[in-house]
């Protein structure tokens, strides 16, 4: 049994009991005493909630209404871009996001988003098509060749 799963059942076990014994409970699922008295009297969260709540910006309910807000778009024809991304979160929690947010939520989120405006494009890629790039790769080429050509005679 994972260790959330455990402690999910044990703080079950506790919200149970009217006089609950912690060292018992915490015994049989194989926790600390403490952990659990201090998660069951609000002390302590779960790291998943504590990275919700204090490294991201939105809470994880608010990502999932931010994904529903972005998929129903989609699905209306007005599928939003990163910066549009960007300004819903800032409405939610009321206050600004970094520079990076709007790519990184994308990229914690793409298996759910159906918006294909917020698929990050390979930058390479993009930098590889550059037409003034193919030009120069010719040109030396060709410039080699000629050299060569040259060389050989």
């Amino acid at each position: 049994m994972a260790h959330e799963q455990a402690m999910k059942a044990a703080l079950a076990e506790v919200e149970a009991s009217s006089k609950p014994n912690y060292t018992e409970i915490a015994g049989k699922y194989k926790l600390g005493r403490h952990a659990v008295s201090r998660r069951h009297q609000g002390k302590t969260t779960s790291r998943a909630e504590y990275v919700s709540n204090h490294r991201q910006c939105l809470t994880d309910i608010q990502e999932q209404i931010l994904i529903d807000q972005i998929n129903h778009l989609t699905d209306r024809g007005m599928p939003p871009t990163s910066q549009m991304v960007k300004n819903f979160a800032e409405e939610i929690i009321q206050r600004a996001v970094g520079k990076n947010w709007a790519g990184e939520f994308v990229k914690r989120h793409q298996s759910v988003l159906k918006s294909l405006y917020l698929r990050n494009i390979d930058n390479q890629r993009v930098k590889g098509e550059y037409p003034p790039a193919y030009k120069l790769f010719f040109t030396l080429v060709t410039s080699r060749l000629v050299l060569c050509s040259h060389l050989i005679r």
